[in-house]
């Protein structure tokens, strides 16, 4: 039986991506005239992911108990812009977990009908911003779940992140996120029978985004 997170993760997933349409569909030159370029702004970034989670149980007569996970997947963000100082954000990715190890050793899983979600929120800042390339950098917040054979593992932490935007044209970006998380790795159901000592996580993201109301000013836009 599916958990409640997973579903409400799916409907947060389908109603933030009904918002693009939405949100875009109130762009048109009166609205750019009248300043809306200093209001508050959601711009939206959509593409592939992938998940490296590390989790280790410690021993003390033998080598540690070490668990790792490749999860790809896709992913779905969100950015509040022009706001003064800092940019928050609200990323929301689902995975597949495709290859499981146990001390490097491959583990088959009994059902393939398994899956993950991961929940990061964080404010992030401009570091540089030339005309063809973007750095920004910042904390987050991070929950993670992951359904698997033996446990629903729930795992909450601390996250740093940090992004490269390349403008492409006026309305068109491609974007590479990177992320590291160590987090709790014991709020879910293996909390009492397998508790973990370490829990860390990389992530990745390859995305694009296509936005009306915040353009890139790049030479190449400025001849369209």
């Amino acid at each position: 039986m599916r958990s409640i997170g997973f579903y409400v993760s799916i409907a947060f997933f389908l109603a933030v991506t009904a918002g693009i349409s939405a949100q875009e569909a109130n762009n048109n030159p009166e609205d750019r005239a009248e300043g809306t370029a200093n209001r508050p702004i959601f711009v939206f970034e959509e593409g592939l992911t992938a998940s490296w989670l590390t989790r280790i149980i410690r021993q003390t007569e033998r080598s540690n108990f070490v668990f790792r996970d490749f999860l790809p997947g896709l992913y779905f963000r969100t950015d509040l812009h022009n706001l003064p100082y800092v940019t928050p954000m609200v990323r929301l990715a689902v995975y597949y977990p495709l290859i499981s190890t146990f001390n490097n050793f491959p583990q088959k899983p009994n059902t393939p009908l398994h899956y993950a979600a991961d929940l990061t929120t964080g404010l992030h800042f401009r570091l540089f911003d030339f005309r063809f390339l973007r750095l920004n950098m910042g904390p987050a917040l991070h929950v993670f779940f992951l359904n698997s054979d033996r446990w629903n593992y729930l795992n909450i932490g601390g996250a740093a992140f940090a992004g490269l935007e390349a403008p492409v044209s006026r309305n068109w970006t491609i974007i590479a996120n990177g992320f590291v998380s160590l987090d709790n790795g014991n709020a879910g159901a293996n909390r009492s029978m397998e508790p973990f000592d370490i829990v860390y996580q990389y992530q990745i993201d390859l995305g694009v985004r296509y936005s009306k109301k915040i353009q890139n000013n790049t030479e190449r836009s400025s001849a369209e």
